[in-house]
């Protein structure tokens, strides 16, 4: 069965996290039967938390997953900095890491396999690399990734290029990264998801994983898109009951009302 983890968003009331709604949303996912969750990562908005604040989502998806898998984003910029960030999320029990690639200073691929096999050395758990060309602002080089492959767990591939999909999927086990391309991923051999809509919809997730109509999860899909994630789906979650409000923090700006009406005008209360 193809894999389905949830990017978990972070919910805030007057900027403050709010455990409440954080609560709900894991409860729900857990009751819907995903296959683990993903804290702090992108969805979260994790380079805007502070480290007070990541430990305390972890902890909480911790105490309340059980036997559910909890996974981990890690976003240093620096080597340093993200072995630090690797080394604190197998202490609080992650029972995986998501590597984002440095950013703003980028890497060589000679750099960026050293960044990963120092985090290697530091920690036992699960690693999954993470292909994100529209943040990162490069696609990892496929010849490192594969070199990779029998060291790291799976590659979430966040990129539009199907080619490079199928290239690296001959030898890692890939992750779509990119809900409105994930039928397409799939034919590429994708093995699963790291999904944005399915902190919405997981049953409906689960059902484009295994074949069904794709078409209401693609509509859902490119409506997150609209602005920057996770705004949009944050709004979702607001609309759906399960945040108490659909607040993100600077720089991000709460959705427009064109994102807002766009989604109001397809929104069922059904949508599981």
């Amino acid at each position: 069965m193809n894999k389905l983890i949830t990017a978990l968003a972070t919910p805030y009331i007057d900027g403050k996290i709010d455990k409440l709604s954080y609560e709900k949303l894991i409860a729900f996912q857990l009751e819907q039967s995903v296959d683990a969750l993903l804290a702090v990562g992108t969805t979260a908005e994790a380079q805007l938390l502070d480290d007070c604040e990541k430990k305390l989502l972890i902890n909480i998806a911790k105490a309340m997953a059980g036997d559910v898998p909890v996974y981990v984003g890690i976003e240093g910029r620096s080597t340093h900095d993200a072995v630090q960030e690797a080394e604190n999320a197998q202490k609080l029990g992650a029972d995986g890491i998501l590597v984002a690639p440095p950013s703003f200073c980028k890497c060589t691929s000679e750099g960026y396999r050293l960044h990963v096999e120092e985090i290697l050395k530091c920690v036992s758990v699960p690693l999954i690399l993470y292909n994100a060309p529209s943040r990162c602002g490069y696609q990892l080089n496929a010849e490192v990734v594969k070199s990779l492959s029998d060291r790291v767990h799976f590659v979430k591939d966040a990129g539009s290029d199907l080619d490079y999909t199928a290239n690296i999927a001959q030898s890692s086990s890939v992750l779509c990264g990119n809900d409105g391309m994930l039928t397409q991923f799939l034919e590429k051999g994708a093995i699963g998801v790291i999904s944005v809509v399915s902190n919405v919809a997981p049953r409906l997730t689960r059902d484009v994983l295994e074949g069904g109509d794709d078409c209401l999860f693609n509509k859902l899909a490119n409506l997150t898109m609209r602005e920057v994630s996770p705004i949009p789906i944050k709004y979702m979650l607001y609309k759906k009951g399960v945040f108490r409000s659909y607040e993100v923090r600077l720089p991000l700006t709460a959705a427009r009302e064109s994102t807002k009406n766009a989604i109001d005008e397809i929104w069922n209360k059904n949508i599981d």
